[in-house]
């Protein structure tokens, strides 16, 4: 038991540190890049700029605060509890508009490669910004419940889950929000995109730009699938497991998986700059023209 305990200290002190640096380095720089003249007035630089915010904050929120209380750094002078309920609602929420970004440039990759006038007519950027806005407000009210399930003391020391309901409800939350509905609108439209283009040659010069960001998108799913998948399983036989008798080196080894879980999700929100520098030779330019021009 000795033995998990410090591989979870190991996890806990040299991970979030990476992930918050890395990410923040890069979803800096995507917003830089995509709210550059040639990109900003594409509809799915619209929703990557909106995923690269979202990323931002739960990296802030989630690994910050981790590496604060490595260092035995808590939120004091009484505001512990209030503390508490923003800082898990603005590590989860953020993170699970993060993936239905993803989704919404899935459905505007496949609105603009369709042969339907009426359907590219959707890929627009006020159509855009409005499902941008949407999504914000609808999983901050999805969320929302994050004030009434957890508590934190005064000193900032402990912040956790009020009853066995919030902790049923919060895990069933993440699990339909995150990681089941967002993957399978991103495999059904990818797929129905990725149909389209074979099947509809267009200019391939005037929509150079659009087969770059439906490349990069194509990438971006393709890894969040993978990544999601270690928190939908832990969350699933956490659920299953709930009323089992456990020793305490099981209860040990499941906080460590918990944990490792988790990072993997967090790490889908710091990647999606190092993907499409590999993947986008669009962004590439675009990173290029950022330092040298």
């Amino acid at each position: 038991m000795s033995n998990l305990l410090a591989i979870q200290k190991e996890l806990n002190i040299y991970i979030p540190f990476t992930l918050l640096i890395s990410g923040s380095i890069g979803n800096i720089l995507n917003c830089l890049i995509f709210t550059r003249s040639s990109l900003r007035n594409k509809p799915c630089s619209i929703y990557f700029l909106a995923m690269s915010i979202a990323n931002l904050i739960t990296l802030c929120f989630s690994c910050l605060t981790r590496i604060l209380v490595n260092f035995g750094i808590y939120v004091t002078s009484g505001h512990g509890n209030i503390y508490c309920k923003f800082r898990i609602f603005l590590t989860y929420m953020p993170l699970s508009a993060s993936s239905w970004f993803i989704v919404a440039a899935c459905v505007d990759r496949y609105a603009s490669s369709s042969a339907s006038a009426r359907m590219r007519s959707f890929s627009r950027p006020k159509v855009s910004q409005r499902i941008v806005c949407g999504i914000w407000v609808m999983l901050s009210l999805i969320w929302m419940e994050m004030f009434i399930c957890f508590y934190g003391n005064l000193d900032g020391t402990v912040c956790a889950l009020v009853s066995q309901f919030c902790n049923t409800y919060n895990s069933f939350s993440l699990l339909v929000f995150y990681s089941v509905l967002p993957p399978i609108c991103m495999l059904l439209f990818g797929g129905m995109t990725i149909r389209n283009v074979q099947h509809r040659p267009i200019n391939r010069v005037v929509n150079a730009k659009d087969r770059q960001l439906t490349l990069m998108f194509i990438v971006q799913v393709s890894i969040f699938q993978i990544l999601s998948l270690p928190i939908s399983i832990q969350r699933i036989y956490s659920y299953i497991t709930i009323n089992d008798s456990k020793t305490l080196q099981r209860k040990q080894l499941e906080s460590l998986l918990s944990d490792v879980s988790n990072y993997a999700a967090f790490t889908d929100t710091v990647i999606s700059f190092y993907l499409f520098t590999l993947t986008g030779s669009l962004f590439r330019k675009e990173l290029k023209s950022l330092f040298f021009s």
